[in-house]
């Protein structure tokens, strides 16, 4: 056989076992064992990938996988490359050095094999090449290669065959849970008009929860979090927008209304608060500080950093509950990506992946499009979602916050109109503390809007 002029000897890798592999597969063995392992990505040599991908092509199309068929199904630039190796007659000699198909598996595990002790080259060379160039702090490159490193790990358990009798079964005890008014693998908001619409965040599932400024988002978000932390369910907010502290703030707020000594989180920041109410403070403090709520600030808002912190927290979270977690909110978080369109999509796909990956329910809020402000109903839609389908697309579900009483404050008709003003104040105090929650999509449930009370200065949400 010939050797192929662009391996590089100093990376792990197997020219043979690359080549009786397609081999087998050319003879019409086909292509399961390498798709198990990784599929085209990995071969070291790209004319061998995409010798496979031709055979995946073919098998797509239901043709036959034959030295004849390939060669036919190569584009130009691959059949210019293969003239250097003997051109498609390599196709004939790979087949004729297939190994046998009982061993095709052994084989392509040991390419794949290869591939991974060459990622774990690239990722070492990657950190070495951050700490060279000092733009990232040491604890930054770090953490970037314990996420490649996880991520690695987790790759070759990752893709495995689930058979109907274990879905089957777990979903008839998911089921069953519901039944019995448990949650298993899923966490409830704690709003109960919510909950009635929304049968929890299950692990793997991605969640957006949408509103322009000002509309509640992330009163909402916390109000869930708090209400998560007290049933018991681990609670990891990644807080990009505002400090752990003044988030902390908010959940001191909440905790003296709920304990019917309410101070709001601006007087608390001033200092504006008598004693009754600084005794209600240090209680509400005792009962908030308890509970399993771990923040990841602002320094996390790289999407690698980001699912590092997530490990780092969900290492202590030990009660065997599902943990939740939320992100303040999703167009702050940094990616490589040039364009800003690509940069959130690769944001919904990581906050995706690590939904998927940690098997955890994400919550991450999200701006929308200032453009819904010239529209006469401003009640959010999906077209609303800034910036990339991709959110759109990756969520297993979207709400929105919307607060009427927020626009009608800002319409205030003239003076001198005294009957239209009259009907402003009716609308005005029917629209009092009035929060509509709107379940725009849910792949497990209904499209419905859950209606709620929130006063924003305790950051208190309540049925009504």
């Amino acid at each position: 056989m010939n050797q192929i002029v662009s391996i590089k000897p100093e990376l792990p890798h197997s020219v043979e076992a690359e080549q009786q592999l397609l081999g087998a597969i050319l003879l019409g063995f086909g292509t399961e064992a390498v798709t198990a392992v990784g599929g085209a990505d990995i071969f070291y040599d790209p004319v061998h990938a995409e010798i496979f991908q031709a055979c995946l092509r073919l098998e797509k199309n239901s043709k036959p996988i034959t030295p004849v068929t390939v060669g036919a199904a190569i584009s130009d630039d691959l059949s210019d490359r293969l003239s250097e190796l003997g051109g498609k007659a390599y196709l004939a000699r790979l087949a004729g050095a297939s190994v046998s198909a009982k061993w095709a598996a052994d084989y392509a595990k040991v390419i794949a094999e290869a591939k991974a002790k060459r990622d774990l080259i690239a990722i070492i060379e990657k950190g070495r090449e951050g700490l060279s160039n000092g733009e990232l702090l040491a604890s930054d490159v770090a953490a970037q290669m314990e996420a490649a490193f996880g991520a690695l790990a987790q790759s070759e358990s990752a893709v495995k065959p689930v058979s109907m009798l274990k879905a089957v079964t777990e979903a008839v005890e998911q089921s069953h849970a519901a039944y019995m008014g448990e949650f298993i693998n899923s966490v409830p908001s704690g709003i109960r008009s919510l909950d009635q619409i929304v049968s929890g965040f299950g692990g793997g599932e991605m969640w957006l929860l949408g509103g322009r400024p000002s509309m509640g988002k992330t009163g909402v978000a916390l109000s869930m979090g708090l209400n998560a932390a007290r049933a018991g369910h681990p609670v990891i907010i990644a807080s990009l927008e505002m400090t752990p502290s003044a988030m902390a703030m908010r959940a001191l707020s909440e905790e003296t209304a709920r304990l019917r000594n309410p101070t709001s989180y601006s007087d608390m920041r001033r200092g504006e608060y008598s004693d009754q109410q600084g005794e209600g403070i240090r209680e509400a403090a005792r009962a908030v500080a308890n509970l399993p709520i771990t923040f990841l600030p602002r320094q996390y808002q790289d999407t690698d950093l980001l699912q590092v912190g997530v490990k780092q927290a969900l290492r202590h979270a030990k009660n065997g509950k599902t943990p939740l977690v939320l992100v303040d909110y999703a167009q702050l978080l940094r990616s490589k990506a040039k364009t800003r369109y690509e940069q959130v999509t690769e944001i919904s796909l990581a906050l995706k992946g690590m939904a998927m990956d940690l098997n955890v329910p994400v919550v991450a809020l999200s701006q929308l499009s200032r453009a819904l402000e010239q529209r006469e109903d401003k009640r959010p839609m999906m077209s609303d979602l800034r910036e990339s389908g991709q959110l759109e697309q990756d969520a297993d579900g979207v709400m929105f916050c919307y607060r009427d009483e927020y626009y009608l404050q800002r319409e205030e008709p003239p003076h001198d109109d005294m009957e239209v003003r009259a009907a402003w104040h009716d609308a005005c105090r029917a629209a009092h503390n009035k929060l509509e929650i709107i379940v725009a999509k849910q792949r497990q449930g209904e499209i419905a809007t859950a209606h709620v009370m929130f006063n924003p200065a305790l950051n208190l949400v309540w049925e009504q």
